[in-house]
């Protein structure tokens, strides 16, 4: 097994891409695919995850090809939900890498209201892996939210910033219920998400960054 860990890149192109990451706690893959018909098969075993993945996929526009195999004898939900962040976080930046020559946006902000709950999500893929979550609202505070705890779910935007190389900001202007906070949460963040994967010629061969380095060092 040992010589089988890390990350391998199945397929590789502007619409489309397939990783697989092989640790001695988890195995995950991931497929991005942007295309017209929207199907999704996402398989973590953990039911409010997979709802919230499917949030982020609806709201992105891709379709998401997710599972998750134990390679350990413990099964985990904080591995479970950090390990899919940073394999979904390094297929973006290669989808976005891929796109970089026509030009893409690179950042993405929206907003989302769902019932009483209201998130703002800001992302910026500059290279640089931070995440930060702001605002004391009840829903973002309770120590569960249906099969999983919240403190696991946080960890999803940990390890999407660093398999991306991306700032996650996500401010919490309301919620009560921890569901639907953290629904708000997932859909704000696909909709900026879709709103960085879009085309910017103006930024054609550049990236968002002064720099120019984009993310000079990928997991």
């Amino acid at each position: 097994m040992k010589t089988n860990l890390g990350l391998k890149i199945n397929k590789l192109s502007k619409n489309e891409v397939s990783l697989t990451r092989v640790t001695l706690e988890s195995r995950i893959d991931v497929t991005i695919a942007d295309e017209d018909r929207r199907t999704n098969k996402i398989k973590t075993g953990i039911k409010f995850f997979n709802h919230m993945l499917d949030g982020i996929s609806s709201r992105a526009c891709l379709n998401f090809n997710i599972s998750y195999r134990p390679t350990s004898a413990e099964i985990l939900d904080h591995v479970i939900v950090e390990d899919t962040g940073l394999t979904l976080g390094r297929a973006v930046r290669e989808m976005l890498d891929a796109r970089q020559a026509d030009g893409v946006n690179q950042r993405g902000f929206f907003n989302v209201a769902f019932d009483e709950a209201l998130v703002a999500v800001t992302l910026a893929f500059d290279g640089r892996a931070y995440t930060f979550l702001r605002g004391d609202v009840p829903g973002a505070k309770l120590e569960k939210v249906e099969d999983v705890l919240s403190s696991n779910i946080r960890q999803f935007f940990d390890g999407f910033a660093q398999g991306a190389g991306c700032v996650v900001q996500i401010q919490f202007f309301a919620g009560e219920d921890s569901h639907h906070t953290w629904e708000a949460t997932f859909k704000a963040f696909g909709e900026a998400l879709r709103d960085a994967l879009a085309p910017c010629a103006y930024r054609a061969g550049t990236t968002v960054g002064l720099k120019g380095t984009g993310m000079e060092g990928k997991l």
